[in-house]
């Protein structure tokens, strides 16, 4: 069977496209999403997953037949034994890409077409990365970190908006700080090898889930045991005592929760961090329940002002490390 056990649900509650652009069978077997939303920019990687959350179809599936025709080109064909390709788009124009999940015999089960647009990379930000190599004033940040950001996940963290309702833009902000954060720590390529690894603990049992929980995942560097205290159903929201060694004991009881969670459950942590999207936008709610727990009463503009920024320093420290109990 090539459908790993990472590709047979959908998060509860969420739907294909809310974790990325997505297109989804007529007879809702199947779904493709594209880590990267419309327009792409050339040149730049991106990521398509298959989603075979049908198990008549998940038994059928052997391999996928993956079409990638571009700009009205010759199509380039390639077959893959998992429900995940990547591809680097090279000619502006219309992509179309087209999947089709085969049987053992080579007989299409079913098939998904997605299309997206390729366009040159965002023209303005490599105009500023220009000046800023010929002007000796602040350098602007790491070239490769903003191209990911404005390139490939703007439309995703502009998007994002707090459970309740906040003024101003700071909570906007403030995701944005994180998301680049998470770039500029790990490289796109780091931040692949960790998924792979948080993959292959769930489809193979090759590595340890838990301990790959404690350390951030994806864009953003969500922490899958964090997360899973923001969801319902999982594990309930839990502040770590300060001393080192009472915080080691009552974390890994909390990995210990982490690990007994139905494995359904423990997918669906894995797919909210693997794709952009979802990873933006589970690290605005981890933001948001961290700015609840500690600052309920102060919107997310104060927190990021007010006080010389202190207590914006502290729910980031603990979206990284705790969350502790605060005195």
């Amino acid at each position: 069977m090539a459908v790993r056990k990472t590709e047979t649900r959908i998060p509860l509650n969420m739907q294909a496209a809310d974790l990325g652009q997505a297109t989804v069978a007529a007879d809702s077997r199947c779904a493709l999403v594209s880590y990267v939303p419309n327009p792409l920019a050339i040149n730049r990687e991106n990521v398509y997953v298959v989603f075979v959350t049908d198990t008549g179809l998940a038994t059928a599936a052997d391999s996928y037949e993956w079409t990638f025709s571009e700009g009205g080109g010759a199509p380039q064909v390639q077959t893959t034994q998992v429900g995940e390709m990547a591809f680097t788009p090279t000619i502006p124009g219309t992509l179309t890409i087209t999947v089709r999940i085969l049987n053992s015999a080579s007989t299409a089960q079913a098939t998904l077409t997605l299309q997206q647009v390729v366009v040159p990379a965002n023209a303005e930000l490599e105009s500023l990365l220009v000046q800023a190599t010929d002007d000796s004033g602040p350098a602007m940040g790491s070239p490769d970190v903003l191209r990911e950001m404005i390139n490939e996940h703007s439309i995703y963290y502009q998007a994002v908006t707090p459970q309740t309702a906040d003024p101003g833009d700071g909570y906007q902000r403030l995701v944005f700080s994180l998301a680049y954060d998470g770039a500029a720590r790990k490289t796109a390529q780091q931040r692949k090898q960790h998924m792979e690894q948080l993959a292959l603990s769930l489809n193979t049992g090759a590595a340890d889930f838990a301990t790959l929980c404690t350390t951030g995942a994806g864009v953003c560097a969500v922490r899958p045991l964090l997360l899973s205290m923001t969801i319902p159903g999982m594990i309930t929201w839990t502040l770590l005592p300060e001393d080192t060694r009472q915080r080691a004991v009552a974390t890994d009881g909390l990995l210990q929760s982490l690990t007994a969670l139905d494995e359904s459950k423990r997918i669906d942590l894995f797919n909210i961090v693997r794709f952009p999207k979802s990873n933006i936008v589970y690290c605005g709610r981890v933001l948001e329940a961290l700015r609840n727990a500690y600052f309920n009463t102060t919107s997310f503009n104060d927190i990021l002002t007010g006080m010389s920024g202190a207590r914006s320093q502290w729910i980031i420290g603990q979206y990284r490390q705790g969350p502790v109990i605060r005195n």
